[in-house]
């Protein structure tokens, strides 16, 4: 018997976790607002952070595969949400959020 779990990610939280996940890394986003925030779901799940840069300029910052993993699973654990060690984790969309799967076995 396995268990399976799915953490749906609102736009918000995925923002924080995107940030607070650079910031620990040392790779800040650059100075300016985060403008939106698209996902791409083929074939990879790509999440790009439109950064609307103070000089007025447009930069995208993606984030997928392990590193968008890494985020969402160092959120969970910020807010204090259980993420087993030992689960196999994965990311997915759920009806067009992006989720983390987590596996026990």
């Amino acid at each position: 018997m396995r268990e399976l779990r799915c953490i749906i990610f609102e736009e918000n939280e995925l923002i924080k976790a995107l940030i607070g996940y650079r910031r620990r890394t040392g790779k800040p986003l650059p100075p300016g607002q985060v403008g939106k925030l698209e996902i791409d779901k083929t074939p990879e799940i790509i999440v790009r952070l439109n950064i609307i840069a103070d000089h007025g300029g447009a930069i995208i910052v993606p984030t997928a595969g392990a590193e968008l993993a890494a985020a969402l699973i160092a959120y969970c654990i910020d807010v204090r949400v259980p993420v087993p060690a030992s689960s196999k984790k994965s990311i997915t969309i759920i009806d067009g959020h992006v989720a983390l799967k987590i596996m026990k076995q």
